[in-house]
């Protein structure tokens, strides 16, 4: 009785708290007059042209924390350095995405229209739509000291029954060097092209409050400078009533360091914790940060702080007989063990960039995820732990949010390559080709709560996408061919899926 009356009360005192930080937060914002708009999660096309002034040294910053701060890139664009014809040409891009997207004070209306035949359900870094319609109307405004971004949109028969959402919403306010928000945005933490192993934008965003670092600027003081450009985001977000623990919270940090010009490394980790009849006090958050939460090992059963992942990623790129190529990796322990993440889940990725002076840009990346615990190639096909990745015993509805993975968009025990081929064409104008091959829901577990396959099931598909300017706004096409067969009946399905997408701001 003594544990359920201080679990009430601990919730209760959180809830207050959070609710009263968010009250003071609006008030400030009128008074202080901010954060300058983020490069947000979803173009692949403006993605890959500024991983391209990365790895020629022209933008110093990390740049695999999502959404990226225009205001750590633009003050690299004013350069003269020496570069191939296909690094000017991005260049020039860039240059132009920023300076539509950093005009500041003065209001930006935003509107966008999407309808879709089977909307893609397997999401990798490009937006697409989620449901069959969708209609959005927005304003953003970017002060001295603050940007707001007031979205709200209607969505037709969509999978987890909210027909109206605020997703991509944010108020934020400059602190120094970092920026404090309320904010609904997708995140993308890690290297990979085709998913994130522990953050990303398969599921809608989590309204969370944020605190980012705004610049990358390196340590001055010699002990630590060698780190070189850093960054460091944390985020606790608030998860859904419908979940088997509802209103759950999500604490998610990430911490990444560009040490050589080539080479950026990063270290994420998250939680889920407190939630209605779950224990949400001082003790809770200082065990979760600890990484106490192995009951009977080093927490008690009732005091268990609850769900965590965490882990590493790594990306190196090189020429190799003049040509660029980058290789990169991702391991996210579901566990811990020694104070370590244990039980892996695995991730890796070679790409190549160049330019084709009849065509424009382009970049291939082949990319290979393994979302079952201590994956074969790492423990050993006898030590893989089925049933495990993104699931947990106490939050039974798992890592994921509103029906989707937080993380991978295969979900668990998948094992799937995809072949990525991304062109910026000579007008400006982007293309995608993303074809994929492997297995979904390996063991077939019908308790792993795979949101994507019930049994295992062979997965092929194959996806276009184009995006190009029309005068008046931006259209997103998009056309694929999704396969998978039910290895257990034999029975197999196939959708063709299209969508048409429009979008306009005005800048």
């Amino acid at each position: 009785m003594h544990v359920t009356r201080t679990v009430r009360r601990d919730w209760r005192q959180l809830r207050l708290f959070k609710s009263n930080w968010l009250i003071s937060l609006a008030l400030l914002l009128p008074a202080i007059s901010a954060a300058g708009p983020w490069v947000e999660v979803g173009n692949s096309g403006l993605r890959s042209d500024i991983q391209i002034l990365a790895d020629a040294g022209v933008i110093k910053g990390a740049v695999t924390t999502w959404p990226l701060a225009w205001g750590d890139i633009v003050g690299d664009l004013d350069t003269s350095q020496v570069m191939e014809p296909y690094q000017q040409a991005a260049l020039a891009r860039v240059r132009r995405a920023a300076s539509e997207q950093t005009s500041s004070g003065e209001i930006v209306l935003r509107a966008r229209a999407a309808v879709s035949s089977n909307p893609v359900q397997i999401r990798s870094f490009e937006n697409t739509p989620r449901e069959d319609a969708e209609i959005e109307l927005g304003a953003q405004y970017t002060g001295n000291w603050f940007a707001v971004n007031a979205q709200g949109y209607w969505a037709d028969d969509p999978q987890d029954d909210k027909e109206w959402r605020a997703d991509g919403s944010y108020a934020a306010i400059i602190l120094g060097n970092w920026s404090l928000a309320a904010t609904a945005q997708d995140r993308w933490w890690g290297p990979g092209w085709q998913g994130s192993m522990i953050y990303g934008n398969n599921a809608r965003p989590v309204p969370s409050v944020s605190f980012d670092r705004n610049s990358t600027q390196p340590f001055k003081t010699k002990w630590l400078s060698w780190l070189g450009h850093w960054d460091l985001s944390i985020q606790v977000g608030q998860l859904e009533k419908e979940r088997e623990i509802p209103e759950a919270l999500l604490f998610a940090m990430r911490f990444n360091i560009r040490p050589l010009n080539g080479l950026e490394i990063g270290f994420s980790r998250t939680a889920q914790l407190c939630g209605e009849g779950r224990p949400c006090g001082w003790d809770t958050w200082k065990n979760m940060l600890l990484g106490k939460d192995n009951q009977g090992d080093n927490v008690n059963p009732e005091d268990e702080p609850g769900n965590q992942l965490g882990g590493w990623d790594i990306r190196w790129s090189d020429d190799l007989f003049n040509q660029p190529f980058a290789l990169y990796t991702q391991w996210i322990g579901e566990d811990e063990g020694g104070g370590l993440p244990a039980k892996y889940a695995g991730q890796f990725g070679v790409e190549t960039w160049g330019g084709i002076e009849q065509l424009g840009t382009y970049r291939v990346y082949l990319e290979w995820a393994d979302t079952m615990c201590n994956f074969a190639l790492y423990k050993g096909s006898d030590k893989v732990v089925p049933n495990c990745e993104y699931n947990n015993g106490i939050y039974k509805t798992g890592y994921r949010y509103r029906g989707r993975s937080l993380a991978q968009s295969f979900d668990n025990d998948a094992s799937i390559f995809t072949l990525g081929m991304l062109l910026n064409d000579n007008r400006n104008n982007s293309w995608l080709l993303k074809l994929g091959y492997g297995n979904l829901n390996r063991k077939g577990d019908p308790d792993a709560r795979n949101t994507v396959a019930q049994v295992k099931t062979r997965y092929r598909e194959i996806l276009l996408t184009h995006r190009r300017d029309i005068g008046f706004g931006q259209l997103h096409l998009g056309a694929g061919y999704d396969y998978r067969k039910n290895t257990i009946t034999g029975s197999d399905e196939a959708d063709t899926r299209l969508f048409i997408e429009w979008m306009h701001d005005t800048y």
